[in-house]
């Protein structure tokens, strides 16, 4: 019986020795994260990337490629998770002290509050080469992941809202060219309308396409940095330059130029929009909106659609020469909260030519990365988009989507004000002025 409890005793010793032991291990990369947790093994970095990205459904199986490129080359694992409400789970997850390893953040100012606080690494930090990405990136999205002088994420995801739609045989026959101004825009306007034709459709149900009429009207007139003052809150609504733009605005978004007039506009929505130029029976010859535009219009309204000859787009024209054709759209924004080999290793494949192009060919997204080959996308419109995306010189994100709260929804309200009476410019923005002042504290 002695002998037995000796041996006992003898046990439950070795595991309060073992318990212990493991209880002391070394942290991973100074964290707080064992190797137990990460999957480290004792080679520079975990054998498994965590990645959190708000992407379902077939964003994310495009997005799982990509991701299954990168294993196949390194071996190293990675575990996605998605989060269609972004923020409030970062924001949980890192209150937790459980962030994810890498993110794809969604707009840029919640990278750049990430970035301020702390809480991200950046590229540098990581080790990644600032010539590459140089090389692989034009300014415009070295400057959107940039924040206090300091390269914190990587454009990986990138649409224009800069592209004006039309139908290539059309303008052939009616003896038009691409209009390369907005004054000669506003020409081939009143030329169709002289025709008998009814120039434009607008979708002004959706009010957010007014605001996207908006942001590229204004970032033409008053200039990229007046631009992210009025959308940053440091500008106020009711300053001169934003009456300037919206006078441009109404000399096309009016009741002359729409089918129905300014009340059939008001009726109609973003895809009816779409179907009163390239549908079956079309009512107009042109609709500004984004390159997602082509994708819904082959898709949805018209699969019957040429592209190149029933269907293409124009960049939207420049206004002043001083300011040029900025490029208006969104953006996604890869980001590390760690910084081990395994997540530089991530960022720099995600950087690459070789990511770009497996998620490209999908047609899922468009890559701002220049040294992605226009001719892995799967179709003209979209080698056309890419094209556009990746050669801009200056971007600016959708601005609506910048306005904090529901002021995004609040300004598409004002717009839809302004198009149905102008004489109403002033007070409408002084309205809104009133609302937007409390959200920027100002």
């Amino acid at each position: 019986m002695k002998h037995n409890r000796f041996h006992l005793l003898l046990l439950l010793l070795l595991s309060l020795v073992l318990v212990t032991a493991a209880g002391c291990g070394g942290d991973d990369e100074g964290d707080g994260t064992t190797a137990a947790a990460t999957g480290d093994e004792g080679g520079g970095g975990p054998d498994t990337v965590t990645v959190l990205s708000l992407w379902g459904g077939s964003e994310r199986t495009a997005f799982q490629k990509v991701l299954d490129g990168f294993t196949a080359e390194t071996g190293i694992k990675t575990k996605y998770e998605t989060a269609r409400d972004f923020l409030p789970v970062i924001r949980t997850r890192l209150a937790a002290g459980n962030p994810p390893m890498v993110a794809i953040v969604p707009r840029p100012g919640v990278m750049a509050d990430l970035a301020r606080e702390g809480s991200l690494q950046s590229l540098a930090d990581l080790g990644l080469d600032e010539g590459t990405m140089t090389d692989n990136y034009a300014q415009a999205w070295i400057d959107l992941g940039t924040v206090d002088d300091e390269l914190y994420g990587i454009t990986v995801k990138a649409n224009s809202k800069s592209t004006i739609w039309y139908k290539p045989n059309a303008f052939e026959k009616d003896g038009i060219e691409i209009p390369a101004t907005w004054d000669d825009l506003i020409a081939v306007t009143d030329k169709l309308k002289a025709s008998g034709k009814t120039p434009w459709a607008v979708g002004a149900k959706d009010s957010w396409t007014l605001t996207d009429w908006f942001e590229n009207i204004y970032v033409r007139t008053a200039g990229p940095d007046k631009y992210s003052e009025l959308f940053g809150g440091t500008l106020e609504f009711t300053d001169q330059s934003v009456m300037d733009a919206l006078t441009e605005m109404v000399k096309i978004v009016n009741g002359d130029n729409v089918p129905g007039g300014i009340q059939g506009a008001m009726g109609t929505a973003f895809v009816d929009g779409i179907g009163q130029v390239f549908g079956a029976k079309p009512k107009a010859e042109m609709y500004f909106e984004g390159g997602f535009v082509g994708g819904i219009a082959l898709g949805e309204v018209n699969p019957k659609l040429v592209v190149g000859e029933d269907i293409a787009f124009f960049p939207f024209p420049t206004i002043s020469d001083e300011h040029g054709s900025p490029l208006i759209g969104g953006g996604d924004l890869a980001v590390a909260f760690e910084n081990n080999d395994s997540v530089k290793q991530l960022m720099e494949y995600l950087s690459g030519t070789e990511s770009g192009e497996t998620w490209a060919a999908t047609g899922a997204i468009v890559s701002p990365n220049k040294t992605v080959d226009v001719s892995v996308y799967p179709n003209e419109l979209a080698k056309a988009e890419a094209e556009q995306v990746a050669a801009a010189e200056v971007f600016r994100f959708d601005g609506s989507d910048l306005l904090p709260g529901a002021l995004g929804e609040e300004w598409g309200t004002t717009l839809q004000g302004i198009i149905q009476d102008p004489s109403k410019m002033q007070s409408l923005l002084a309205e809104f002025e009133e609302k937007a002042a409390p959200e920027f504290e100002r």
